[in-house]
């Protein structure tokens, strides 16, 4: 059998809550106490069962982290955060991706809660109200990230959609562009409303008239876009930019006006949205909103150990803000 708590306990001539309070890095346990106990560990090569330790102590020091999409690269710079950041802090993260499936997100949770995960970051589609509803009821950890469900009843931790596109839109149109075509993310999700309302805003702000057959719903992916640009080249009367929900987006519209035999941004501007990492390398590189990706998922961590250690500390929203990144599209 290998080596118990009870052993460390004989042999540091302690009682095992003492040890266990060691183990847990509890204050009320004196210097020289500690040091032994820690040496005594050393030396018997101790390694607690972590399963059995998160029964009696009712944490399993591990989290969730639920994201809609692995493959836009703007979610892996979070994800990396986020396990940084717990990793630090002595937690696990079991990732679980959903691929913007309501039903998806609905296993995620129950799966999560199933094994006795201790909290939760999530970043959920509208439509899942409820989840979040029957998982306050039972005063379960979850911070929200990038994406808020309408009416939600945990902190946030996001940027301003709507000041963030107003932003860029209105770059767009200080450099002489009036006719400017919007690319949405899927608007079951409050970052691709709140970006299409941004896009509005600054259009009314600046008396240009919003035209319906410039708004095209996408789904945050190059594909989408791709056959969405396609559908803006056959309009009669072509915009002269675009603004893409997304980077990724933006990638697919810089295929469609490529086929077309078109240059950019001659002939047609591009924008987009988080500075992802294929920004820099498009061609002509991209100009777009710079998201402070790596920061959201370490402030979702350390929020959350607070709510699950439960700190005193304000539950609120952090929005955090962009930056304007000009490259050579516009």
């Amino acid at each position: 059998m290998g080596v118990t708590i009870k052993d460390i306990a004989k042999k540091a001539n302690v009682s095992v809550t003492t040890v266990s309070r060691v183990l847990n890095n509890k204050p009320d346990v004196g210097d020289d106490t500690r040091k032994k106990i820690l040496k005594i560990i050393d030396e018997m090569n101790y390694n607690p069962n972590s399963v059995a330790r998160g029964l009696v102590m009712q944490k399993t020091h591990t989290i969730g982290l639920i994201i809609p999409d692995i493959s836009n690269p703007f979610f892996p710079q979070i994800v990396r955060a986020v396990e940084d950041k717990a990793q630090e802090l002595g937690y696990s993260v079991i990732l679980f991706n959903t691929d913007n499936h309501l039903e998806r997100e609905r296993k995620a949770v129950e799966l999560f809660k199933s094994k006795q995960l201790d909290g939760l970051i999530v970043s959920l589609s509208l439509g899942n109200e409820e989840i979040l509803k029957d998982l306050k009821a039972t005063n379960y950890p979850v911070v929200q990230i990038d994406r808020s469900v309408l009416d939600h009843h945990y902190p946030l931790i996001s940027i301003d959609n709507k000041k963030s596109a107003y932003q860029m839109v209105e770059y767009m149109i200080k450099k002489g562009y009036k006719k400017i075509a919007h690319i949405s993310g899927d608007l079951n999700t409050t970052t691709a409303r709140d970006r299409l309302e941004g896009y509005k805003k600054a259009l009314k702000k600046h008396g240009i008239p919003i035209k319906d057959e410039y708004i095209i719903e996408g789904e945050y992916t190059q594909n989408s876009a791709y056959q969405a640009m396609q559908s803006l080249l056959n309009l009669k009367n072509r915009p002269k930019a675009i603004f893409a929900a997304n980077d990724l987006s933006a990638a697919g519209v810089y295929k469609a006006l490529f086929e077309a035999d078109l240059k950019i941004p001659e002939d047609i501007a591009v924008a987009g949205h988080d500075d992802i990492n294929l920004a820099s390398l498009l061609k002509p590189e991209l100009t777009t909103m710079r998201q402070p990706k790596y920061e959201m998922g370490e402030r979702a961590v350390t929020i959350l150990l607070k709510m699950i250690n439960k700190q005193d500390f304000e539950i609120k929203d952090q929005i955090l803000t962009t930056d304007l990144i000009i490259r050579e599209s516009v």
